[in-house]
């Protein structure tokens, strides 16, 4: 009997567990996410691009110049001393206690500095890698972060994808915020922090109570952070407050009018300091005693709010259309966000004018400076005028923008396409060469974008990559950047695009790209003498042969973007000095001094400084950049170093070129050449029938341990004119072994400016020279012989001077010093 179905014990089939189903809205959300993620890196890759293909790598001013220093003195030694940028402002007071005489960094708020610490210890850490070029990306790579932090921020307050985006564009393309990312100001920073705490209120907007919290103390954060780049960011508290404040159309109808007192008053209030010009002496003195300067304000003012060639929408004319879309706002009923700019450009025009005075137009530097961080929430104002521009309701807007876009990309480009010097330069004489100058900020000839485009035709663009001769750089970069925009495009109109899944490769490439490039512009740009291989030889020496407290005196900064550029290790210290007042530049450019008096050689502070490193350091080092061969250059600092010191020796480079040496200098201090003193050593020898070596002094004694240098000075005299120039060898010579220990470094009396031709009766010569023992010299006594030679074009060999009077060996051609040396333990 055939059992039923029903009856049979076959095991059930048991169905899989159904999998868990993301919800379709939080699906959607990601999805959404991943877009703006997408995005927003594609637009900070594009922005670096563009950047980098304007990339200068330029110290074309005192304060990013100082900014650098310190970021380079922090990272080799610890300190905020300026060193490579003394130059620019010498200490005016060197107190005895101060073990380097050089200024302290004055900006109390340094996190830019620490910030940009990891890009000079990356070039350090990278071959082919320049420590300007590294650092100069700073500003690069911060800009393009503001940038898309105000696509984010757009975002935030309810735009779409494409209305963010042109807002951002317009930012980062058609504003001062490209002419200050080529920049080390700390203006861009400052922005970005003011900008974060905004983006931090925006997002914590209808959020439960405990985000909203957390989104205040994270703005506080940002907006205190950007007090530590700069105090002055905290003129924009008053806007934060008001933007952390509801929506007036989301709020009871008083807060409505409070906005718009807000707003009027600071509008008033510029309008007031404006037009009253002189202020009233009353008001002038009450501002004084608050410790504020109120003489410039209202030009000030007028400089930053009003003037064509010089104000917030002369440079930056995109920015117009803030106006517009703050009264489509306000036709709105939304107050929030124009009363935040108005208190924000109020608060830093009026505050910059009260506090910096006479400084108030921020140096060398495309105007106006000191408001660059309003920049970033005057362009959110426009965000209302590009929405109404892509939903196609104004073409009469549309055109406005393209105008305004225009031509604010033409004077962006005009202003990172040269150094601001040369506008100065280019000004008629009247100007002084001040970039302040008044019709430089109203009369169209005189602006900015009209001088500088004139002197493409001589000097070109001055980007790194077409200074350095390397094309692949603008080429790689250019076709970077056009992928990006492709892709933005094509995900803009379509984010389920296959383009998409390009977005994150086209990022990838941008760091290998820049990398790559710059290491390329290492020994090839010009401005920073990469290309010089007997300088980079010279600093590879010091850095294989310097100690820990070694010090580089450069005579002026013609080798100082060299040395900042590839000067990698903490030892030698370098300190630029100002170029002496016996220096000419060129053979063009005379001397400010002539004089044959050693005081007058350098100026006061530079003669002092030397002073005092001599006081402290057993040697110093001088890269000279010039020499003999050129018969125009006086050498001041090194005529200087030879009468009040001792010359060691110069180094022997492989690259046998005039305008590079390396000079090592014994800081034993001589006596005042321009004294009446006599020496100490009466020597007896007679060189010749005419010259005479009347006395020797030795400062430090006749007792050295091995390794110390002996400092020895000659006195000269000659009883009748010379025909010949004569040259001085010494040498610390074993008697009994009758071996030579150490040879100084041979050379005319006085290393050089005292040639045996020029000497006269009626007056000695005094020859400071040094020579150092070797680490192994023998303990003992030894001797000191001297020789004088000349070349002879006959014999094509040296021809020594007879010693006629006094001790002589070989054939009595070397004279022998009386005195003995002793080398001790």
């Amino acid at each position: 009997m055939r059992s039923s179905p029903s009856s049979r014990s076959a095991p059930k089939a048991t169905s899989p567990s159904p999998m868990p189903r993301l919800d379709a809205g939080a699906m959607a959300a990601s999805r959404k996410l991943l877009h703006r993620a997408r995005l927003c890196l594609l637009l900070i890759v594009l922005m670096a691009g563009v950047y980098l293909l304007s990339f200068r790598a330029v110290p074309q001013s005192g304060d990013t110049l100082r900014t650098f220093d310190a970021i380079t003195s922090y990272a080799r030694f610890g300190d905020w001393l300026l060193d490579e940028s003394n130059w620019t402002e010498l200490p005016q007071r060197i107190r005895a206690s101060y073990k380097l005489p050089l200024r302290k960094y004055d900006v109390e708020e340094r996190l830019q500095v620490r910030l940009a610490l990891p890009l000079l210890q990356l070039a350090q850490s990278l071959p082919r890698f320049g420590n300007i070029h590294a650092v100069w990306l700073f500003n690069v790579i911060v800009t393009a972060l503001a940038v898309a932090l105000i696509f984010l921020l757009a975002r935030g307050m309810g735009y779409g994808d494409t209305t963010a985006l042109l807002v951002a564009l317009s930012s980062g393309l058609a504003t001062n915020l490209w002419a200050y990312s080529q920049a080390l100001f700390r203006e861009p920073l400052a922005a970005f922090f003011i900008l974060l705490s905004l983006y931090f209120l925006q997002l914590s907007r209808r959020r439960s109570w405990w985000l909203r919290l957390l989104g205040w103390f994270c703005a506080a954060g940002a907006l205190l952070l950007a007090t530590q780049v700069k105090m002055s960011a905290a003129l924009a508290l008053p806007a934060v407050l008001v933007f952390a404040l509801p929506e007036s159309d989301e709020a009871p109808s008083w807060l409505a009018t409070v906005y718009k007192t807000l707003l009027a008053a600071p509008l008033l209030a510029l309008a007031v300091f404006m037009l009253l010009d002189p202020l009233p002496e009353a008001l002038l003195d009450q501002l004084a005693g608050a410790g504020l300067a109120g003489e410039y304000i209202s030009f000030a003012l007028r400089s930053y709010l009003l003037s064509p060639g010089a104000s917030l929408w002369g440079t930056s004319p995109v920015a117009l259309l803030a106006v517009a879309g703050c009264l489509l706002l306000a036709r709105r009923g939304r107050w929030r966000l124009p009363t935040t700019i108005a208190l924000l450009v109020a608060a830093y025009a009026l505050g910059h004018a009260l506090l910096v005075g006479r400084h108030w137009f921020g140096g060398l530097s495309f105007p106006p400076r000191f408001l660059t961080p309003v920049l970033p929430a005057l362009m959110l104002g426009s965000a209302p005028v590009f929405q109404r521009i892509w939903q196609g309701r104004n073409r009469k807007l549309a055109a406005l923008w393209v105008a305004l876009l225009l031509y604010g990309l033409w004077i962006q480009f005009s202003a990172v396409s040269l150094s601001w010097r040369h506008y100065g330069e280019s000004l008629p004489a009247e100007s002084g060469g001040l970039a302040e100058w008044l019709p430089s900020m109203l009369q169209p000839q005189y602006f900015r974008w009209f001088v500088l485009p004139r002197r493409w035709a001589d000097l070109g663009f001055d980007f790194v990559w077409t200074r350095a001769d390397l094309p692949i750089w603008g080429i790689s970069f250019g076709i970077l950047v056009t992928a990006i925009a492709a892709c933005l495009w094509r995900i803009l109109r379509d984010p389920a695009s296959r383009w998409r899944h390009a977005a994150l490769p086209l990022v990838f490439l941008c760091l290998p790209l820049a990398l790559l490039n710059l290491s390329a512009t290492y020994t090839k740009d010009p401005r920073t003498r990469s290309q010089d291989s007997a300088l980079r030889e010279a600093i590879q020496y010091l850095e294989e042969h310097s100690r820990a407290d070694d010090v580089l005196l450069l005579g002026s900064n013609d080798y100082a973007d060299f040395v900042m550029n590839h000067l990698d290790a903490d030892q030698p210290r370098p300190i630029t000095l100002p170029r002496p007042l016996a220096q000419a530049a060129s053979d063009k450019q005379p001397a400010l001094v002539e004089s044959s008096n050693p005081n007058d050689w350098l100026d006061e502070q530079s003669a002092r400084a030397i002073q005092h490193l001599a006081q402290r350091q057993e040697r110093l080092w001088l890269l000279a950049e010039t020499s003999s061969f050129m018969t125009w250059s006086f050498r001041p600092l090194e005529r200087y170093l030879a009468l009040h010191y001792y010359p060691l020796r110069e180094v022997t480079l492989g690259h046998n070129d005039p305008a590079v040496r390396l000079l090592e200098y014994s800081t034993a201090a001589a006596f005042n050449p321009l004294s009446a003193y006599a020496g100490d050593i009466a020597s007896g020898l007679r060189y010749g029938e005419h010259i005479r070596l009347d006395s020797i002094t030795l400062p430090n004694g006749l007792r050295y341990p091995p390794g110390a240098s002996i400092e020895i000075s000659l006195y000269w005299r000659t009883n009748a004119p010379l025909a010949e120039d004569y040259t001085v060898a010494i040498f610390v010579v074993d008697a009994g072994a009758q071996r030579v220990i150490a040879q100084g470094q041979d050379s005319p009396p006085q290393a050089g400016f005292a040639p045996t031709s020029d000497w006269n009766t009626l007056a000695g010569v005094w020859d400071n020279r040094a020579l150092r023992l070797p680490d192994d010299a023998p303990i003992g006594e030894l001797q000191l012989w001297l020789a004088l030679y000349r070349w002879d074009e006959e014999i094509g060999d040296i021809r020594r001077l007879p010693v006629t009077r006094g001790q002589a060996v070989h054939q009595g051609e070397i004279g022998v010093l009386p005195l003995t040396i002793v080398v001790v333990h």
